[in-house]
């Protein structure tokens, strides 16, 4: 519950589209600037994460690392608030 309150209090709004690969998709274009997807598995993010990247979105692991096929969270935002929607998760998980 925190991990999304702590998000949902700062955005304009917090929605669930159900698809990793259009919560990613979506980022890359501009559409939403930005998601965070807490189940990973390698099959459901991976092409997104390619086509945000090429997109100019951030993507990283909810630490901050860089995203790989390992991570545990897959966190893709525009480079404007990249930065602080790792701090709002960094929060709500401590």
């Amino acid at each position: 519950m925190a991990r999304t309150e702590a998000p949902a209090a700062e955005a304009e709004r917090v929605r669930m589209f159900g698809s990793a690969a259009l919560d990613l998709a979506w980022t890359a274009e501009g559409r939403i600037d930005g998601c965070i997807i807490m189940s990973n598995k390698p099959w459901d993010t991976a092409a997104g994460v390619l086509i945000a990247r090429e997109g100019g979105a951030v993507v990283t692991d909810s630490d901050g690392s860089t995203h790989n096929a390992r991570s545990r969270h897959t966190v893709a935002a525009n480079p404007i608030i990249s930065r602080k929607l790792l701090q709002l998760i960094s929060a709500s998980q401590q």
